[in-house]
């Protein structure tokens, strides 16, 4: 008994071993996925790497990734930078991956991309397996479409890339390659202006930047019947009962947005500061241009290490934190300054950098990995209740998370 019991055994391993073997060599010619090893690089090429276009026409390029060793990516962001009096851009499309909510541009935006000359693709596979790169073929980031302005000649270009995959030891994401940027010829090449001074940086928030975003732009005229609305808020994050310790710990940045419920349509985030009173309660405004004062809306909260609240009345309650829902926004806003105390409901923690909209076990590992420290760029990403270390009470309000997950639109 003993005998056959050794004998299915070793048949058993022997055959998951050819098994794995005959996946491994069909899959990857016989190169496993890697990770990171020292000098593995990410190719970024455009295709075509030339173009020439008559004057408004329109042009498709694919942005593709290649790398050094066969791989399984996680996510992705670059940066597609173009000459604006030169060229101007039309849409996009995300082939690899998952276009990341809230972080990425996309095509309804085209007119603040168009403003800034460039565009920031962010993007991620939520698969179990990830997406699977080799490095014979590599994969189609995205498909761009632009329209020439000049016959006069100009680069488009990819700069601040950054590819991730899955630290097999901490199961963390991390920035595993040199990125090689890429380049297209249109119309015989030439410089790429260099990112306008007065638009956000490439750290800044991605998404089309609003008055508020730098203090130095000129205010944008109204549509007719449209007015400037400042939001005056207050909010409670979860796990935060009182002032921070240090006044660095008691400012942060939060983004906003407004969601009309007349049109279905949502305007881009804005990014405020908010700042910390005695009993953890931030203040803090964000202004929006060509708010219809005649419509309803709702107001739309992210916080920098939180999820998405979607809030439809001026002073919303709730019996227990994080239960607050609403289904149809009924603010009403006007010119100049509106109050709103949503100190009523939580902000609920659980969305670590770089969000994605969800709480996942990439937010877990991260607070999980980073137990224990106290350096500022730790705590940047992983001190949820922000008092200046990463703790167990940090992992406890994500797991609370878990029952709610996603973001709120």
């Amino acid at each position: 008994m003993k005998k056959e019991f050794l004998k299915i055994t070793i048949i058993f391993f022997v055959t998951v071993g050819v098994v794995l073997w005959g996946l491994n060599f069909i899959f990857f010619a016989g190169n496993a996925p890697s990770s990171k090893a020292a000098g593995e690089t990410m190719t970024l090429s455009f295709n075509p790497a030339t173009k020439n276009a008559a004057v408004n026409a329109s042009f498709n390029v694919a942005l593709k990734a290649k790398p050094s060793l066969n791989t399984m990516l996680r996510g992705y962001r670059t940066i597609v930078q173009f000459d604006k009096a030169k060229v101007s851009f039309e849409s996009i499309v995300y082939n690899l991956g998952v276009m990341s909510p809230g972080l990425s541009n996309t095509t309804a935006q085209k007119v603040g991309i168009n403003s800034r000359g460039y565009l920031i693709l962010v993007g991620e596979n939520q698969t179990p397996t990830g997406s699977t790169l080799t490095a014979v073929n590599g994969a189609t980031v995205a498909t761009l479409t632009f329209k020439s302005l000049s016959t006069s000649g100009s680069s488009i270009i990819t700069k601040g890339s950054s590819f991730y995959t899955i630290n097999p030891t901490t199961h963390a994401l991390f920035a595993a390659w040199t990125v090689v940027p890429a380049s297209i010829s249109v119309n015989g090449g030439g410089p790429t202006p260099t990112i306008d001074p007065g638009a956000p940086t490439p750290t800044d928030d991605p998404n089309v930047p609003t008055p508020t975003d730098d203090p130095g732009a000129p205010t944008p005229t109204n549509a007719p019947g449209m007015v400037t609305a400042n939001l005056k808020m207050k909010i409670k994050f979860q796990g935060i009962g009182a002032k921070p310790a240090t006044d660095a710990l008691s400012s942060m940045d939060v983004r906003v947005k407004l969601f009309n419920e007349s049109t279905s349509t949502a305007t881009d985030y804005a990014t405020g500061t908010f700042t910390s009173d005695a009993d953890g309660i931030w203040g803090g405004d964000v202004a929006f241009g060509n708010v219809d004062p005649n419509h309803k809306y709702a107001v739309i909260v992210k916080g920098p290490l939180h999820l998405s609240k979607k809030i439809c009345v001026a002073t919303p309650t709730e019996t227990a934190g994080g239960t607050y829902r609403c289904s149809g926004g009924t603010i009403s806003l006007v010119a100049g300054d509106n109050d709103f105390n949503f100190s009523g409901v939580l902000m609920l923690a659980g969305d670590l950098p770089t969000q994605d909209g969800s709480v996942t076990a990439y937010d877990t590992s991260l607070v999980r990995n980073n137990l224990g420290k106290t350096d500022a760029d730790s705590l940047s990403k992983s001190d949820v209740n922000r008092d200046g270390k990463c703790d167990t009470q940090d992992y406890s309000l994500i797991i609370a998370s878990l029952a709610v997950k996603n973001d709120e639109e």
